[in-house]
């Protein structure tokens, strides 16, 4: 992503796309992701878009 990046609520890590990648292929659906990573649901869409336009 561009600018400062996305920071998770929890431990103030940098959310990796694959991370979030990793969520998906488990089968989580985007509002499991966002509790899981502790961010908002948008934020979850919009990498997953980010995701969709690499592959």
């Amino acid at each position: 992503m561009k600018g400062r990046g996305l920071f998770s609520k929890r431990n103030n890590e940098p959310i990796d796309l694959h991370e979030i990648d990793d969520l998906i292929e488990r089968g989580l659906d985007n509002d499991e992701i966002a509790k899981e990573l502790g961010i908002p649901k948008v934020h979850v869409d919009r990498m997953i878009q980010d995701i969709d336009k690499d592959f």
